[in-house]
């Protein structure tokens, strides 16, 4: 805990006191100048006990300066860092509460304060310092800074892009290092909004730059201005056509608008191009299922798998095809995998527990399966109707109904209103069958399996 407080601290030198110094001669004693120096060399030398010795000695010889304190200070942050010592912290806190008992508004005590206070968590405390620091040097490049820098870890994000806006004012040549840093910390957190502004900066200061382009298309898509996102990626692609990240974000743009035949046509581009990608063959194989062409689905989330073993939502699309084919094995061997490599997603443990239970099998196994899902997603109706049709399977359709009918609460479906439908008939209640399944053919008026259970 000690080195994460006061990690921010090792930064400060003496440097601070030299300028004291500087400034006023005549008023210190050449002895403390002397020891002073001395601690000073030691100190960028990275020797802290020698640098404390040193200026505990000139300390000694003038004992109202306080720069010396803040300069003891900073000594016994080094130690408290390296050694992890809360006695060394102890000390430093009493050394720069001695500067600020002889100088209440001495600079150098007041910044070092506020990086302790911030380092000890009282992020309050330490912006009220700065902002008096501030106010009184308001084109300080270094107060500003600081701020800024506080403000990005407690997330005051405002007040961020309030101080960015003046110190791009004050100084008009950019400074991208500092810019890098706020957007990181921006995408870091999800602020994708905000990162905009500063990543079409770094753009404007290298046009050709392919990977800021793209994360600047990334902003745009999350922030659903698509058209932007699009032109952005189109850009990318122009930059370097050889990277399959850019292509693949194009994919996903025009996948989501439903034009599947055109992803599998730039998905053979971006192959051309980039070579071959484990999300773009998986997208290919999402658009050929919306096709109805399950055996080059197949296909194409069989060569996810190969080039990237690692791609579940490939393998849950293979177990839910496998399924829709009767073969079972199959289907369970991918729908295993998705599970394992998924952290046990919710959709794929139902998806095999329902399975198991349409074919009347492994029940027990199923129950538990379906379970497990219920427990990360309690009221999902999906899973509800799992559960409710594995009852109906063991034959305890009191159960079967009251799953089901929990499940029509949270969604009305075609598929649902023929389960109760079905449980009904078990319980030798034609008129609520035949009301359920008149609604499920409601519904979907094609289905061919609830026409047939009407008599049509």
């Amino acid at each position: 805990m000690m080195r994460t407080l006061l990690g921010l601290l090792i930064c400060c030198t003496s440097l601070w006191a030299a300028d004291d110094l500087d400034k006023n001669p005549a008023s210190a004693d050449p002895r403390a100048v002397e020891q002073f120096i001395k601690g000073n060399t030691a100190a960028e030398q990275g020797n802290p006990y020698q640098a404390i010795f040193f200026f505990e000695e000139a300390i000694r010889f003038d004992p109202g300066s306080p720069f010396l304190y803040v300069a003891l200070a900073e000594q016994y942050l080094v130690l408290a860092q390296e050694n992890n010592s809360s006695e060394a912290l102890t000390r430093a806190e009493t050394a720069l509460a001695i500067a600020m008992e002889l100088d209440g508004s001495h600079e150098p005590a007041l910044q070092l304060k506020s990086r302790l206070l911030a380092a000890q968590g009282d992020t309050a405390g330490a912006l009220a310092l700065l902002r008096r620091l501030l106010n009184d040097h308001p084109t300080s490049r270094d107060y500003r800074a600081e701020m800024l820098a506080l403000c990005l870890t407690t997330g005051d994000f405002d007040i961020v892009d309030s101080l960015y806006a003046v110190e791009q004012a004050l100084n008009p040549e950019r400074d991208l290092d500092l810019t890098k840093r706020i957007v990181a910390i921006y995408l870091m957190t999800g602020q994708s909004a905000r990162s905009i502004p500063y990543m079409q900066e770094l753009l404007a200061a290298d046009t050709t730059d392919a990977p800021v382009t793209y994360t600047l298309a990334t902003l745009y898509l999350q922030t659903e201005d698509t058209t932007k996102a699009a032109f952005y990626a189109e850009r990318a692609i122009e930059l370097d056509s050889t990277d399959a990240r850019f292509w693949y974000l194009k994919l996903v743009m025009v996948f989501d608008q439903d034009r599947f035949d055109e992803v599998l046509s730039i998905a053979a581009r971006a192959r051309a191009a980039a070579g071959e990608d484990a999300k773009t063959a998986n997208l290919e194989g999402l658009s050929f299922m919306r096709l109805a062409d399950s055996t080059r689905a197949v296909e194409r989330f069989t060569r996810a798998l190969e080039l990237d073993s690692t791609l579940y939502p490939a393998a849950g699309s293979l177990g839910l095809l496998y399924e829709a084919q009767n073969e079972l094995d199959k289907a369970v061997f991918h729908y295993e995998w998705a599970i394992r490599l998924s952290d046990s997603a919710a959709i794929y443990m139902n998806n095999l527990s329902y399975s198991f239970a349409v074919r009347g099998i492994e029940l027990e196994h199923a129950m538990e399966l379906v379970d497990a899902a219920l427990d990360k997603e309690p009221e999902n109706p999906s899973f509800l109707d799992t559960k409710g049709w594995i009852y109906y399977k063991l034959g305890d359709h009191r159960q079967a109904l009251q799953w089901i009918k929990r499940a029509l609460k949270h969604e009305q479906s075609a598929p649902l209103h023929e389960h109760v439908g079905d449980i009904y008939t078990a319980m030798n209640k034609p008129s609520q069958a035949r009301a359920s399944f008149e609604r499920a053919l409601e519904l979907d008026p094609r289905s061919e399996s609830v026409r047939a259970k009407l008599g049509q």
